[in-house]
């Protein structure tokens, strides 16, 4: 058979059934993260009142970090708090914060209100609801194109246009006879005119779709969106993909601005960027296996000087004999906001560039030999936390001899298992492109074991892979893993991979059977719905990036079951000061308690702002309104009435490092010269550079008309990773250019010493 169909048929048989098939014969011991102070989520009665005014809820802190927490709409919304692919939370340094969300509008449908919160300091926030109460063509509720002639917005975004402008995104369920279907119609935006602030004036809303200047739309059906405004370059740029309801195979539509005046955008036509049906080859031959069966939605960024990428998670169609024979990570790139991208190079000429078997191999048997080598050093990676070695088999009383480490033993599998390098990456992910072209991204992936019991796991064809590659539902080290590349279109094996989040217990747990509804389901695992998140500091030059992910932080163990019973959710959080080469502590930030309903605390539906600062970034999340007795828990009511929140995360580490990357298979090896940290200074500060071969260095530093101040360095240097502190003590304040020669390559960047 085939090695890609016997992925497939694996995934398929054994993702349902996974909680049941996790049975081992000693439990797993997880030391768990730092932890906030316990507290109590506010939960406020009030609906649709004039009053939504509401300041900080609670606020706890740890020694390096803080946590504050405001409930900015109680409304009840119905915004589907499992969907990762919108953008519901904006952050600009000088203006604030804008929040947009669906409202819940009744018990009987999908959509609703469109309502929008914005804050100047992420304390005091100001709601304005009902934003979808009219259309562009002059229709006013109740008469508006939808079913039911009431307003019916979903899966909204936030944005600010240049000048302050608060920007909400969200498609509209139409009616057929206006461009809609069942769940697709138009996406539309509106602006408040007035500017952050307590007073709001929100325009009526335009068109996104260019098309819609004709009914039905041209293309019709638009649904599920994932929007951004740019505020880089000359001229602010609104971008969208949305992909269409009714398309068989479902296709992406890219929607961009071409101009921007005073908050209003005027919109390009939409073009399909990207297929389930994508060809190539003059399009003879589909890209994606079995035509985007396994293949994600799009996700993409793209940074102020517009360069950015589109990533998508899939098998190629040819997976069985040629490479990319993993389920791996695609994507594109532009250079120009989005206008253009790469269109006829990468694999087989389709614009599309690919992380390598090779490289995934790699990376992933570097981080198990990191990860078994130095327990001590990383006693929460554990590769595969439920693996029994020398252990006496609880039905035979025999002693099972079983060496940890390449060969798993498993209770409930004849014979051994054995780990074959790679993993499987999910379909849930987010990308980040930084200021200087490096694609970042974070996803959930699964590392590879193979069943002795079922044939073996030789390497016969010598191809890198066990034969019977098989993941049997072990999901051990299963968790947020997150990726980096500086250039990785021309230096496609020059990637970095971090374990973020070992999210193995979670994913073990019998959620099915569990007093938590809705978090799995006959047609999506957990891994689907505890997705990750990153952004970027917004300072100029930064280093700093943001994680965020929820997952089950609390659990019953059955000693008579053998499985994890769930009982809380909470969100975990960390920061980088490098452009995540290292990590600070993951930090349980909610730790709300849980328990038995109507006890329950679940932070669902997370979303990182836009951007943060280098000390601070908001989040947006959602909690289930489980005193609502409305809904029967089988029906999954709590994706209709949950409350929002923003949550303002602080942390200045300044590089306290938890989670790092130790071997240099892990690294990436093109010469990097860092930006200084901190910046500005006084009067110390850090320069940190990697060189990828021994060789001589010089460092040169310049005050601002380009005069040379003095020679830092000028010395041979091994490879790696180095350090130098520089020591502003006798120089005056000023802007000052560090300037470094590596290899015949030079580098350069800013700093400001403030005394």
């Amino acid at each position: 058979m085939k090695k890609t169909v016997m992925i497939i048929m694996a995934m398929l048989i054994a993702i349902p059934i996974f909680g049941r098939t996790m049975k081992t014969s000693k439990k797993a011991i997880r030391q768990l993260p730092k932890k906030m102070p316990r507290l109590q989520e506010p939960v406020y009665l009030n609906t649709f009142g004039a009053d939504h005014r509401f300041g900080p809820a609670v606020q706890h802190s740890n020694r390096d970090s803080d946590w504050s927490v405001s409930l900015i709409d109680s409304s009840l919304n119905g915004y589907g708090p499992y969907n990762p692919t919108p953008n519901p939370l904006a952050h600009a340094m000088d203006e604030g914060y804008v929040a947009v969300y669906r409202q819940f509008q009744g018990l009987s449908v999908t959509a609703g209100y469109i309502g929008a919160s914005q804050s100047e300091d992420g304390e005091e926030w100001f709601t304005e609801q009902t934003l979808n109460t009219r259309y562009p063509t002059g229709e006013e509720e109740p008469n508006l194109p939808t079913a039911t002639g009431t307003a019916q917005g979903r899966y909204p975004s936030a944005g600010f246009a240049p000048g302050g402008n608060p920007t909400a995104i969200w498609n509209e369920y139409t009616n057929s006879d206006h461009g809609g279907g069942t769940y697709g119609g138009y996406p539309l935006y509106t602006y408040d005119s007035q500017g952050v602030g307590e007073f709001s004036t929100w325009v009526n809303p335009f068109h996104i779709n260019n098309g819609c200047g004709t009914t039905p739309c041209d293309p019709m059906d638009l649904w599920n969106g994932n929007s951004w405004i740019n505020s880089g370059g000359g001229n602010p740029v609104m971008y969208s993909i949305y992909n269409g309801w009714s398309d068989t195979p479902a296709n992406y539509y890219w929607i961009r601005s071409n101009f921007h005046a005073n908050g209003y955008f005027i919109m390009n036509d939409p073009f399909i960027i990207a297929s389930d049906g994508e060809t190539t080859d003059g399009g003879m031959t589909p890209l994606w296996y079995d035509f985007g069966n396994y293949t994600s939605r799009p996700d993409y960024h793209i940074n102020p000087d517009g360069v950015g990428y589109m990533g998508q998670i899939s098998y190629s169609a040819d997976s069985d004999t040629e490479e990319p024979k993993m389920h791996t990570f695609w994507f594109k790139k532009t250079e120009d906001y989005g206008d253009t991208w790469t269109s006829d190079e990468g694999y087989m000429n389709s614009g599309y560039h690919y992380i390598n078997d090779e490289t995934i191999i790699r990376l992933s048997d570097s981080l198990f030999t990191l990860f078994t080598e130095n327990a001590d050093d990383y006693p929460e990676q554990l590769w595969y936390p439920d693996a029994v070695c020398d252990s006496v088999d609880a039905a035979t009383g025999d002693t099972i001899e079983v060496a940890c480490g390449d060969s798993i033993y498993f209770s409930n599998v004849d014979g051994p298992c054995f780990l074959t390098p790679g993993w499987f990456f999910y379909y849930d992910f987010d990308v980040r492109t930084d200021n200087d072209g490096g694609l970042h991204f974070t996803t959930v992936a699964v590392p590879f074991v193979c069943p002795d019991s079922i044939g073996g796991c030789d390497d016969l064809d010598g191809d890198g892979f066990a034969d019977t590659l098989y993941t049997e539902g072990r999901f051990g080290s299963g968790g947020h893993y997150y990726f980096y590349n500086p250039d990785p279109i021309d230096q496609p094996n020059n990637w970095r991979a971090t374990l973020l989040n070992d999210l193995s217990e979670t994913y073990y747990a019998d959620w099915a059977t569990s007093d938590i509804p809705h978090i799995n389901s006959d047609a999506y695992p957990p891994m689907y719905y505890f997705y990750p998140q990153i952004t970027l500091s917004e300072v100029e030059d930064s280093q700093v990036m943001w994680y965020a992910g929820y997952e089950g932080s609390a659990f019953t163990w059955s000693e008579d079951t053998m499985f994890y019973y769930p009982q809380d959710v909470d969100i975990y959080m960390m920061k980088s000061v490098d452009l995540g080469e290292t990590w600070t502590e993951l930090e349980n930030v909610t730790n709300t308690p849980g328990g038995i309903y109507p006890d329950k605390h679940l932070e669902v539906g997370i979303h990182l702002a836009s951007t943060g600062t280098d000390d601070d970034v908001a989040l947006f999340f959602q909690m289930p309104d489980f005193y609502t007795e409305t809904y029967p828990p089988s029906t999954g009511y709590e994706d209709f009435m949950n409350r929002v929140y923003i949550g303002i995360y602080s942390n200045d580490a300044q590089g306290e490092v938890t989670v790092g990357n130790d071997l240099d298979e892990l690294g990436p090896t093109k010469f990097t010269l860092q930006q200084n940290y901190p910046n500005p200074f006084n009067p110390i500060t850090q320069i940190k550079y990697d060189i990828d071969r021994a060789g001589d260095i010089v460092l040169d530093l310049f005050d601002i008309r380009g005069a040379k101040v003095k020679t830092l360095i000028n010395e041979y240097h091994a490879a790696g990773s180095h350090l130098f502190t520089l020591d502003g003590s006798n120089l005056a304040s000023g802007v000052y250019f560090y300037s470094m020669t590596a290899n015949g390559i030079n580098k350069t960047r800013k700093l400001v010493l403030m005394k």
